[in-house]
């Protein structure tokens, strides 16, 4: 029933219900496991502001081997407060070019969130 409560609020935009769905899809807690559809959530709620989720796309991208798009979420997680984002963050740099570090840092300059209920 919770699980049902948290996908309505998510589909309606609430952006703290997107990363908690993304979470259950992720370990498959109340919901069919599916790194697909956590993966769609994590984003949607990292291209909100959300941190942690941030942090967690970064990873993911990170695992996937897109360098620069790692680094942009980890940096917007970073100077949200997520320490840990920082780490990772600093690990992937020392591997990337200049230019390509000073593209993803200016792409993280200009971010700016969705809207909470666009899609």
């Amino acid at each position: 029933m919770q699980v049902t409560w948290f996908l309505k609020a998510a589909e309606g935009g609430y952006v703290r219900a997107m990363y908690n769905i993304a979470m259950r899809y992720s370990v498959g807690e109340g919901l069919v496991q599916s790194h697909k559809l956590a993966r769609k959530w994590m984003k949607r709620a990292a291209d909100r502001g959300h941190s942690k989720a941030q942090f967690e796309h970064g990873l993911s991208l990170f695992s996937e081997g897109n360098m620069k798009k790692a680094v942009v979420y980890l940096e917007l997680a970073t100077r949200a407060g997520e320490t840990a984002a920082d780490h990772v963050k600093y690990v992937i740099l020392q591997e990337m070019s200049t230019s390509c570090r000073d593209r993803a840092m200016l792409l993280a300059d200009n971010w700016r969130p969705l809207p909470s209920s666009s899609r």
